[in-house]
């Protein structure tokens, strides 16, 4: 199963960074990969919280989709389709 048919393990609530702040880490720890400034052995865990990351930024995404579901959702008149409407 690909990692994009399910959702997000990263629980998008729980306590921390934001999108923006995950995206900023995640840019740094690539630069810092990139640019060879760290061991192999700090590569290793940098990879990791960058896979953590992703995770994350993913389930925030994920959330934003669902609540822009719902907010679409909901202004539709009811008993109407969306296809019904000229």
């Amino acid at each position: 199963m690909h990692m994009s048919d399910q959702q997000p393990q990263t629980d998008p609530d729980a306590e921390g960074p934001s999108f923006e702040e995950s995206l900023a880490s995640l840019e740094q720890i690539i630069n810092q990969i990139e640019g060879g400034d760290i061991g192999l052995e700090a590569s290793l865990g940098a990879y990791q919280k960058g896979e953590q990351l992703i995770q994350r930024c993913r389930a925030l995404l994920f959330e934003a989709e669902q609540r822009i579901e719902s907010i679409r959702l909901d202004d539709l008149p009811s008993g109407e389709n969306a296809d019904d409407r000229s």
